[in-house]
């Protein structure tokens, strides 16, 4: 899969991709809001106006826009993001918007194991490509990934008590995270990892043989793979194909969202198994990369990389986006339609 060293021929290539990123956060998450929208039952949808008072491509970006809040000198302040234009977060900045992501950042913002920003580590996973499942107790794993996170949301959905350490404390709260949660889930970079050693080469932590310390061979989800001229591996799979948007849902899309097969699995354990879905795949994104030996850039290791094949790359990384945005909607509407079915 991995080569290491990079020729001009293939530089020069990869310099042709797109530089700029259509963040997944942003135009991604509400196509997948857009699509679940259209999948919801009649029960669901005034479920949602009762509980939330939004739709799903309006409630997805929610727990991005809440990564604006940091600690300051007096206390929980919020500040826009650039990154998030008109209307992915806007529609938060009223003064009880404000309050309200102020109240989740703070409640969620050292209760796990870490000083500062708990609730960012709720937007990932990070299970070496190489299990092809996701399976707790792996490397990139913990009681505060994304997948225990999309279950604490529907904990409190179903009236139960939300487990540490997540601290969610309404029904429009947890709905306002599931329906951002369900998106990243199907990101591959935010399930699945590469972990490199300094030279370069790819490397197994469950392994018997891998390093002792795992921290030295995280990739940061892709985002300490530098694809040159600013841009790194997880921006490039965060930049979603030109067309398909929240208020134009494709047709095939839509149609192909309506026949997928719905999960057998229970409430509880839809998430690991979308996850492991999204680890099966992900293994796409690192498949074509030219590898170099890391160098050190503000105190963490950064590799450098290319594409062998940038037009083919390119090529396979939208179709398979287009089908992670696909699943992410109809399995979005598929919890939610469930969660609206019983009693709570």
């Amino acid at each position: 899969m991995f080569v290491k060293r990079c020729i001009a021929a293939v530089c020069a290539a990869a310099s042709l991709l797109p530089l700029s990123a259509l963040a997944w956060g942003h135009q991604g998450h509400m196509l997948v809001g857009a699509i679940a929208d259209q999948l919801l039952t009649p029960q669901a949808q005034a479920g949602l106006q009762r509980d939330m008072g939004l739709t799903l491509a309006q409630a997805a970006p929610w727990a991005d826009c809440a990564k604006g809040v940091g600690l300051g000198t007096r206390g929980f302040e919020y500040a826009a993001d650039e990154r998030w234009p008109s209307p992915a977060c806007t529609r938060f900045e009223t003064a009880e918007g404000v309050k309200a992501m102020q109240s989740y950042a703070s409640r969620n913002w050292n209760t796990c194991g870490q000083p500062r920003d708990c609730h960012k580590t709720y937007h990932y996973a990070d299970v070496a490509y190489q299990h092809r499942r996701y399976k707790m107790g792996y490397v990139g794993t913990n009681d505060h990934d994304l997948v225990h996170a999309i279950n604490a949301a529907i904990a409190e959905l179903q009236g139960k008590p939300v487990p540490p350490p997540f601290s969610i404390t309404s029904r429009g709260e947890a709905l306002r995270l599931l329906a951002h949660f369900v998106g990243d889930l199907h990101q591959p970079l935010h399930v699945g990892a590469l972990y490199l050693d300094a030279a370069g080469s790819t490397v197994d932590p469950d392994a018997p043989d891998a390093p002792g310390s795992t921290e030295v061979l995280e990739t940061r989800g892709g985002n300490s793979i530098d694809m040159g001229h600013g841009n790194n591996l997880h921006a490039l799979w965060d930049d979603i194909p030109d067309g398909p948007r929240a208020d134009a849902v494709p047709a095939n899309m839509l149609q192909a969202a309506r026949k997928l097969r719905k999960s057998r699995a229970g409430l509880g354990r839809l998430a690991q198994t979308w996850a492991s879905d999204t680890v099966a795949v992900s293994g796409a994104a690192f498949t074509g990369l030219s590898v170099g030996p890391a160098s050190i850039d503000k105190g963490s290791r950064v590799w450098p990389a290319v594409l062998a094949d940038p037009a083919d790359y390119r090529a396979r990384q939208q179709a398979l986006q287009i089908e992670q945005l696909t699943k992410a909607g109809a399995r979005l509407a598929q919890l939610v339609n469930a969660l609206y079915a019983v009693p709570h």
